[in-house]
């Protein structure tokens, strides 16, 4: 009988790679050095931590599943640069690892923006990101304003990093095989945000909320979000100040502007603290 995959693979949707081109991509694009430290989320069988391994000064390879630990600890014995940590990557303390370091990642379909946005925690110690993603979840991360994919995730994302897409990766260089494509991405954390908020929790909240209701307006989603400390009068007012009419939506607002749009209200309304997270 065919070996079944586990609980965890299956509950987040994890596929294991297996053609050696789409390796060889991906090591391409990541441009790793001789002097870097990689780290590896979810290596599995270790079709790419033996690539990067050729690659990099020093590995971190981190993966949630005893079994796959134990089979590439008895893989890479002989290779004392290579460093295997069972820990959950959507939890784990990255800052226990050297740094700078340089990621890449075939993350599990289900679980990977949460990986992702975990990863960001720790976003001053990573160099550059080269990851894998389900087509349109990175068709997200990518979307420019105006666009069906631009959303909260877009928003956020784009606030700390700089994205391009790299390659698609048809559903057979893998298995099981998904019903799906993949995207490899480059991210490339800015070491000086471009627009920087003075107060990062409450321009989530903010765009959160903007996105609460796509079909509604800016103005709705914000009168909603922000009454009663806000009217109608305010929220105009603010519109106005930043050139935007009564009719425009969240999806049409660059980075930027939702930074513009924080600082505004923040300064008009009473300070309140709210939370970061970005669900959309």
């Amino acid at each position: 009988m065919p070996k079944r995959m586990s609980p965890y693979r299956r509950h987040f949707g994890q596929v294991f790679l297996r053609d050696p081109l789409v390796v060889a991509q991906i090591i391409q694009s990541a441009q790793l050095a001789a002097h870097e430290t990689a780290l590896e989320i979810g290596p599995g069988h270790g079709a790419l931590t033996a690539a990067i391994a050729t690659q990099a000064g020093a590995l971190y390879a981190i993966d949630i599943e005893a079994r796959y630990v134990h089979d590439l600890r008895q893989r890479f014995v002989a290779a004392p640069h290579v460093h295997i940590v069972q820990a959950d990557a959507s939890t784990f303390d990255y800052s226990q690892l050297p740094s700078p370091l340089v990621v890449l990642a075939n993350l599990p379909y289900s679980s990977g923006i949460h990986i992702l946005r975990h990863l960001f925690v720790f976003r001053q110690r990573l160099s550059r990101l080269t990851i894998m993603l389900q087509k349109e979840v990175a068709a997200r991360l990518l979307a420019t304003p105006g666009s069906s994919d631009y959303g909260g995730l877009s928003v956020f994302f784009q606030y700390y990093t700089a994205i391009r897409s790299c390659f698609d990766v048809p559903p057979e260089a893998f298995t099981p095989r998904p019903a799906v494509d993949s995207t490899v991405l480059s991210l490339q954390p800015f070491i000086s945000l471009p627009w920087p908020s003075r107060d990062e929790h409450w321009l989530f909240w903010l765009v959160k909320c903007a996105f609460m209701h796509r079909r509604k307006t800016l103005r709705k989603n914000l009168l909603t979000a922000l009454q009663p400390r806000a009217d109608t009068v305010t929220i105009m007012q603010v519109l106005e100040l930043l050139h935007l009419n009564m009719n425009t939506r969240a999806q049409e607002l660059h980075v930027s502007q939702f930074v513009q749009l924080a600082e505004t209200l923040h300064r008009l309304l009473p300070c309140q603290h709210t939370s970061g997270r970005i669900e959309s």
